[in-house]
């Protein structure tokens, strides 16, 4: 059996001195520095932190790059991009440009943070001058953009085999004078990230709302509607400057979830308003269509090549460098209707309506519980999906499949915007079945899509060169043929699917989130539901 040396961190107090450890241990100690280096880094993440929550911190100093384990151990390093925010595929080939891409797959990596570091390591020694204990102090300033410098100081303890009494004597210094032990997988930036109320964790998280569950019908929509407004704000800025495809997609999500709330409420809310926020939002959302569809299919660069033999893959590179082109194009036209008055009053108007309008809208309609109106609605869209999908036979056109991806992702919405006026566990459990329901209908509709627009592909760059329209064109044809195989595939899982959704078992689960919600209710003023 192998046994492992011990080790340990710790963030230290202000006043804490490494110099002063060997004299607290006892005679016979010497504590000796082996190395000392300052280094000046840059830390990188994506938007949503996926390397700190994968226990790795990425730094580069000009263009060398060193990806660090959560204790701060060097796991790779190399030359890399000189770009503000490279992605993984701006590296060389190597186990650092490997690496990346396992975790940040199509996010950019963008600065977080700078790092001034003073990193010091010493030596223990006993009587004998053997080195019984290795020790790592970091002193460190770190600077983050519209926040004050934030200062910090931790030590590494590193056990040497057969010397277990100068570890363990240590590690009771360091947490009699103040220092905090972390824990083995925390991340050596956590402390530093803490100071500054940074929460990588929070930026990583799904779309959520925690409601009171005696919250009023329109204190909800106002707190649903606030929250997917931040969201659309958060990822605005990522849209305009072009970061990364997910900017545009989380933003296109913040704004359907945005769409859904106001069907959901179009009942309850002035009809000239509502009319009015409806159009807008569907103008804004259609701004961005095109660039998106464009996103879409460059993403599956390498699927579509895996599709089709080597020889139709000049005509393929061909059909994307069309779309390269057809996207600077549209997406030149986007940014300019995101960064219009219309847009930014848009926005504006909504945030004003949502805390202005609807208190005033209480005072006028009363004090009608949220969870007994989302109940309600729960229950009309969960009885129009069983609907809209008794009507889904094997010669529905792709129509038919579509009205339930729409039916499904209404469902999908409200639960997300009310889970927390319900039991959670029971939402879970429907929402991991409608999951199902949704892949299934997603895939039929995605390969449906991309079929259409394959066939109807049109490059915007001019050519008269026949060869090449006729290389463009196969590689078109070949995987239209594919995708079509590949879509009868998942028509044939339909059926399956949906009857397991509209199942016993989930007829009585919702039954259960209606009547639990509704418990309570029987004398409540009742809204019309959506």
């Amino acid at each position: 059996m192998i046994h492992q040396s011990p080790s340990a961190a710790f963030s230290l107090s202000a006043d804490f001195t490494v110099h002063d450890l060997a004299a607290q241990i006892g005679s016979g100690y010497v504590l000796l520095e082996a190395e000392n280096v300052q280094l000046e880094e840059e830390y990188l993440d994506t938007f949503d932190w996926r390397l700190y929550t994968s226990g790795r911190s990425l730094a580069r100093s000009k263009r060398s790059y060193r990806l660090y384990s959560a204790a701060g151990e060097i796991l790779s390093e190399g030359r890399g991009p000189a770009k503000l925010r490279p992605l993984w595929r701006d590296f060389p080939e190597g186990q650092l440009r490997d690496e990346l891409k396992t975790v940040a797959d199509i996010r950019a990596l963008c600065p977080q943070l700078q790092l001034r570091l003073n990193r010091r390591h010493y030596h223990l020694l006993n009587a004998d001058e053997k080195i019984v204990l290795r020790l790592r102090q970091d002193l460190m300033t770190a600077m983050f953009s519209g926040k004050e410098p934030v200062d910090f100081s931790s030590l590494q303890l590193y056990g040497v085999r057969g010397y277990s009494r100068p570890f363990q004597a240590v590690t009771q210094i360091v947490k009699q004078n103040g220092g905090l032990q972390a824990s083995a997988d925390k991340n050596f930036l956590a402390p530093i990230l803490d100071s500054a109320g940074i929460s990588p964790e929070k930026m990583g998280a799904k779309f959520a709302v925690s409601l009171e569950p005696d919250i009023t019908v329109y204190e909800g929509l106002q707190e649903v509607g606030l929250a997917l407004l931040g969201d659309t704000q958060m990822h605005l800025p990522g849209v305009i400057d072009d970061i990364d495809s997910e900017f545009l997609h989380d933003f296109r999500i913040a704004l359907r979830r945005t769409r859904s709330l106001l069907s959901l409420c179009y009942k309850i809310l002035p009809a000239q308003q509502a009319d009015h926020f409806r159009k807008e939002f569907k103008w804004i959302t259609q701004a961005t269509g095109n660039v998106r569809d464009c996103d879409v299919y460059l993403l599956k660069t390498d699927d579509f090549q895996a599709m089709l033999p080597g020889r139709l893959h000049p005509g393929l590179a061909s059909y994307f460098q069309g779309l390269r082109e057809l996207r600077k194009k549209e997406f030149k036209l986007m940014r300019r209707r995101l960064k219009s008055l219309r847009a930014v009053k848009l926005f504006k108007d909504w945030q004003d309506f949502l805390q202005g309008r609807l208190p005033e809208m209480q005072k006028l309609k009363g004090q009608s519980l949220c969870r007994g109106f989302a109940a309600k609605v729960l229950k009309k869209r969960y009885k129009k999906i069983l609907e809209t999908g008794a009507a889904c036979g094997p010669q529905s056109p792709d129509s038919t499949l579509h009205a339930l991806r729409i039916e499904a992702k209404k469902l999908r919405y409200l639960l997300e915007f009310f889970r927390s006026l319900f039991s959670v566990a029971e939402v879970d459990l429907l929402v991991k079945h409608l999951k199902r329901l949704q892949n299934n209908l997603g895939d039929f509709n995605d390969l449906s899509v991309q079929q259409t627009m394959l066939g109807s592909y049109q490059s915007p760059v001019k050519t008269d060169n026949l060869e090449q329209m006729l290389s463009v064109a196969a590689a078109l044809g070949g995987l239209i043929t594919h995708l079509a195989d590949r879509q009868q595939l998942v028509r044939g899982e339909f059926n399956e699917t949906f009857l397991q959704f509209a199942g016993k078992d989930n007829q009585s689960l919702v039954q259960t989130i209606v009547g639990d919600a509704m418990h309570g209710l029987s004398g409540e003023k009742e809204l019309p539901s959506t």
